[in-house]
């Protein structure tokens, strides 16, 4: 869970450092355009900018009745810089700490002889996973929790949005032992 929450707080701190950035850039910008640009919904970048001009970020001047257009505030470029600022913070921290674990579980991995290894989870996670895996002897392959797990001989969950559910959904599928899960996703591994 603690994973998650991480998760979807940079994903809103990364929401609106791109909305702040944009406005500075373009204060012309439609708000369909940078919703699609940023793949949420329009209601929740209006949301997004509510909240800005409400914490006194930002400023909106209507142009036309069809037409507004917004301004950074002094108290906006404050925010913008530490909210950038604490953003890198954390993805540098995720970063360090992902590559460590998994340098971990791949070492362990080789200690056992175990050199097919699934990936269960796309995302920034599994990418710094094969990342560390490279240039090794090991076999890695993403797949989804619908896959042949049996054909492995390990799998680590790489699932950062739902790292519980997909542990609870392939514990059966695959031996204890050869299921490895990393810290940083706080999966509580119950026997059951």
């Amino acid at each position: 869970m603690a994973a998650f929450q991480d998760t979807c707080e940079q994903t809103e701190q990364k929401v609106m450092v791109h909305l702040l950035s944009e406005i500075e850039r373009n204060p012309s910008f439609t708000q369909r355009g940078l919703a699609g640009e940023l793949n949420i919904a329009l209601g929740l970048m209006n949301q997004y900018l509510k909240r800005c001009v409400t914490k006194g970020w930002v400023r909106a001047s209507q142009v036309s009745p069809r037409r507004i257009t917004y301004f950074l505030t002094p108290e906006g470029f404050i925010e913008k810089s530490h909210m950038v600022k604490d953003y890198l913070a954390r993805s540098m921290t995720f970063f360090r700490d992902a590559r460590a674990q998994c340098e971990e579980a791949f070492e362990h991995c080789k200690a056992q002889g175990w050199l097919k290894i699934a990936l269960v989870g796309e995302g920034d996670l599994a990418d710094i996973a094969k990342l560390v895996a490279s240039g090794s002897d090991f076999t890695i392959d993403v797949v989804s929790t619908k896959a042949d797990l049996k054909k492995y001989d390990a799998v680590i969950i790489t699932d950062v949005m739902n790292p519980q559910g997909t542990y609870d959904a392939i514990k059966h599928k695959v031996e204890y032992h050869r299921l490895l899960t990393l810290n940083l996703l706080h999966i509580s591994k119950g026997l059951s």
